[in-house]
């Protein structure tokens, strides 16, 4: 029996018809008000530390009739375990009736986004501004969450970057864009911490946005081209007089992105194809009339140059927290992508196996471009994190806006976590006494650094009200017990 071929093409999202109404009608819940409608005024077990500070920050850039709800979002969502819908979420933090008020606030989270990234901003300026000498790296990149649903919004079949060994190459569900700024951790190496994100919607479902929100349709190169430089200019805004590199996936190294960031003076680090159009340097400016070239006379092909025997030098960088020993050529040329000069590094993985990269920064050498180009893998680390620890994509909503405030919220989340845990030694964040079989020396999770902040919160929740003394240590190590396992 012949083989069915596969075909190349993206499918179609089929879906049965909806069983049956929703029981939960808005209209209904404000025509028929209950009078002693139970009010939640705090969470069951509230946040603690950093984590609430910024939390509180973030809840003053909404509207005060419903600010106040973020934190106990926030901390519904951190102590949350199983399957993390947004429900889940709010039985965790202790909601009362007043539920309908949390999903509306999830909504308009996500209409205001860009406001509520100012408190984490103040603090990362605070903390790890480079200076004017220094820069702040940034890397974009875009990850997939899957859904199932006719009635969920802008949700569509997407590329399936990590689809195992009997998965499909597509899923069906939403796409984000995602802007995470790269830090240096002196024990954990280079983490990725989300900002901002966008979300990317097929032109064939914009119609049906546009008709409701008047959404507009826009690439994911449009999409992070918005995203950087509503991050940098907030930054500027800040008093940061760092410069700024980007370092993005092969697959963004578009004019209609590298072009405007060059213009703005951010640098870009990022994979160019083997076919790329590159031209050599144009010739001296001569005396007379008409402008100078930008581009050179000469095509260069990538192929030939890694091809010749010739010109070869041994590097020695950091790859993924590795020190690792390559062969390597590099060169200056023009290209259209960026509009001027670039500096290309070719990188050769094994023999007839190399990749190609290149910045928009002529005076940065190849060890920095290769160090910051593999620095890029930290993003795909944090999608990773976001989506297995917080459970991103699985808060079962279905309004667009809804959708993009609690993506907003795991990532932020994550950003919260690593901040608040980001002095502390290894020793304070896990424990592998009880784990003979384990490695004792292997660095935290985010996962335990997650579980970290759950047991400050559990512990000076439920020990709070007990007296200290010796006749209570036992009982206060038998709670300590419980916590340990429930976090």
């Amino acid at each position: 029996m012949a083989k069915h071929k596969r075909s190349s093409r993206a499918p179609q999202a089929r879906h049965g018809a909806k069983s049956k109404a929703s029981r939960h009608d808005r209209r209904d819940r404000l025509a028929n008000r209950k009078a002693n409608r139970r009010r939640t005024t705090s969470a069951k077990v509230p946040l603690t530390g950093g984590v609430a500070e910024l939390a509180e920050r973030m809840s003053g850039m909404l509207d005060a009739r419903q600010g106040f709800r973020l934190p106990i979002v926030l901390a519904g969502a951190m102590l949350a375990g199983s399957r993390r819908t947004a429900s889940r979420w709010f039985r965790a933090a202790g909601v009362a009736d007043d539920w309908d008020r949390f999903y509306d606030l999830l909504g308009s989270i996500g209409r205001l986004t860009t406001p509520l990234i100012m408190p984490l901003l103040m603090l990362l300026v605070r903390r790890f501004d480079p200076g004017p000498n220094g820069r702040w790296k940034m890397v974009v990149d875009d990850s997939p969450t899957e859904r199932f649903g006719r009635h969920v919004e802008a949700a569509n079949v997407h590329h399936h970057p990590t689809p195992g060994p009997v998965g499909s190459p597509w899923l069906y569900g939403h796409n984000w864009v995602c802007l995470a700024i790269l830090l240096n951790h002196s024990s954990w190496g280079t983490l990725a911490l989300p900002i901002l994100s966008k979300l990317y919607v097929r032109l064939a479902d914009v119609g049906k946005l546009k008709a409701r929100y008047s959404w507009d349709f826009h690439t994911k190169h449009e999409l992070a081209l918005q995203l950087i430089l509503t991050v940098t200019q907030r930054l500027i805004s800040l008093g940061s007089r760092a410069g700024f590199l980007v370092v993005i996936d092969g697959a963004y190294a578009a004019r209609r992105l590298l072009y405007p960031l060059v213009k703005q003076g951010i640098h870009v680090i990022s994979r160019l194809r083997r076919d790329a159009v590159l031209f050599d340097l144009p010739p001296a400016p001569q005396s007379g009339r008409g402008r100078p070239r930008l581009y050179g006379k000469n095509r260069i092909s990538l192929a030939k140059r890694a091809g010749h025997r010739s010109g070869w030098k041994t590097l020695t960088f950091m790859c993924r927290g590795v020190e690792v020993t390559r062969r390597y050529k590099t060169f200056l040329a023009t290209t259209k992508l960026t509009g001027g000069v670039i500096r290309v590094v070719l990188l050769e993985h094994e023999r007839g196996n190399w990749a190609a990269y290149f910045c928009s920064d002529t005076e940065m050498d190849a060890k920095a471009i290769l160090e910051a180009g593999s620095e890029r893998w930290a993003i795909e680390e944090h999608f990773h994190d976001v989506k297995e620890v917080w459970g991103a994509g699985q808060q079962q909503v279905r309004n667009v806006w809804t959708n993009i405030g609690c993506w907003h919220l795991n990532t932020w989340l994550y950003t919260m976590v690593e901040l608040e845990c980001w002095d502390l030694p290894a020793s304070d964040l896990v424990d592998r006494s009880d784990r003979s079989w384990d490695n004792p020396s292997r660095r935290p999770s985010h996962a335990d650094r997650r579980r970290k902040i759950m047991r400050q919160m559990l512990e000076k929740h439920f020990l709070r009200d007990l007296p200290r003394g010796r006749s209570k240590s036992k009982y206060r190590d038998r709670i300590i017990e419980l916590l340990n396992l429930a976090a």
